[in-house]
C-alpha cells in the first residue's frame, strides 16, 4: 500500500493510494503458487446466493466487525492481500 503525498502545502492530510490487480494478474498469482490472501468483500445475500467463488478465498460476514477485527490481527503483513466483490 502507498501512501500519496499531499497535494497542496499545508493540507495534513494523506490519501491512500490502493494497487489495483487485474483478474489475470490474479490468476497468474494464483498459478505460480505465489502467497496471495483473497478476500471476498460481497454482501451476505451476494456471496449467498453466487455460483462463482475463488477457490481459496476468505468470506468473513460484512457486518461482524468483530469477526473482521479479529480475523485482520492474525494476517501476516508480508503476504499481498487481494479484495474483490461482484
Amino acid at each position: 500500500m502507498m501512501l500519496k503525498k499531499p497535494g497542496r502545502s499545508g493540507d495534513k492530510k494523506r490519501k491512500m493510494e490502493i494497487p489495483r490487480i487485474t483478474v489475470d494478474e490474479l490468476k497468474a498469482m494464483i498459478d505460480k503458487n505465489e502467497p496471495v490472501l483473497i478476500l471476498d468483500v460481497r454482501g451476505s445475500a451476494a456471496y449467498a446466493t453466487s455460483p462463482r467463488k475463488i477457490k481459496g478465498a476468505v468470506f468473513l460476514e460484512p457486518n461482524d466487525t468483530s469477526a473482521i477485527s479479529t480475523y485482520a490481527k492474525t494476517l501476516d503483513k508480508n503476504i499481498p492481500v487481494v479484495t474483490y466483490c461482484s
